[in-house]
């Protein structure tokens, strides 16, 4: 119980002190407030005592509640910890390389460089650390070269070579009657020079021919079938009107030419590759 003191007009009044209960913050509060203690509401007509003459213990600030599951705070690595992350780290690098090395043993290397070494940065909590590899070499291998292959040599296209066929009679007579339908053919023939002069000119003359040889009588040789030989390749420089020949001919078909008479007439005509002289009925 509080003693009472007898009152003195004399003194002056001042309010009396009510002490107050230390206030607890509520755990829904984050930040409690802190240098404020709590105090009460006097009634109206009462002053608030001053802040020098409050004694009330204050209570220290709560920490805020934490929520379910959540993990609690994690504590710094240490420098011994951080040096072993960044030693692993360079170990793997390390390891890593080596197995990219040994999957190319064994084959035949053709070039190899020295790649730079690798430069790995770990980055621990609180501190950055760069961990740099031992160098590695990279070995390239190509493929073996195919050996050089000679050319083949270029051969001049074969040539066929034309085979001249023996005519009988009859053969020759029926080429005779129709020329334009063996164009092309070759053939042996025989002949007596008719003409051969400037009306006829160099390359070509008119003789008369069969598919065999006849023999001179009395200085007479009978060739049934009037042609025109034009000369392609042979050399005719010598031959003269009545020589006998021989020649291998190919068929050209049919010409046409007038005669002296003011006529017209169509004669087999026959392209001479090579002519060889029997003979002469002079």
């Amino acid at each position: 119980m509080s003693q009472q003191y007898p009152h003195d007009p004399n003194q002056p009044q001042f309010p009396r002190y009510q002490p107050q209960e230390p206030h607890t913050p509520h755990p829904s509060q984050e930040h409690p407030p802190q240098g404020h203690p709590s105090q009460g509401h006097p009634s109206q007509g009462q002053q608030s005592p001053p802040a020098q003459a409050s004694y009330a213990q204050q209570s220290p600030p709560a920490q805020p509640p934490r929520q379910a599951g959540s993990l609690p705070p994690r504590k710094p690595l240490s420098r011994s910890a951080k040096i072993g992350w960044a030693a692993l780290s360079g170990l793997l690098l390390f390891a890593f390389g080596a197995a990219a090395g040994n999957a190319g043993a064994g084959r035949q290397p053709t070039a190899s460089a020295d790649a730079p070494a690798p430069t790995t940065t770990v980055t621990v909590p609180g501190e950055t650390v760069e961990v740099t590899a031992p160098p590695t070499t990279i070995t390239v291998t190509a493929p073996p070269a195919k050996p050089p292959t000679d050319p083949k040599p270029t051969t001049a296209p074969k040539t066929t070579k034309t085979t001249y066929k023996k005519l009988t009679a009859r053969q020759w007579a029926r080429i005779a009657k129709s020329p334009d339908d063996h164009i092309g053919e070759a053939y042996i023939v025989y002949g007596r020079v008719t003409q051969f002069d400037a009306a006829t000119g160099k390359d070509a003359f008119r003789a008369d021919v069969d598919g065999i040889k006849h023999k001179v009588s009395y200085g007479f040789v009978d060739y049934p079938t009037n042609t025109v030989l034009t000369n392609l390749s042979a050399d005719v420089s010598d031959l003269l009107e009545d020589d006998l020949f021989q020649a291998n001919v190919q068929v050209l078909g049919s010409l046409s030419y007038d005669t002296q008479l003011g006529g017209e007439t169509t004669v087999p005509n026959l392209s001479v590759i090579s002519l060889k002289i029997i003979g002469s009925v002079k």
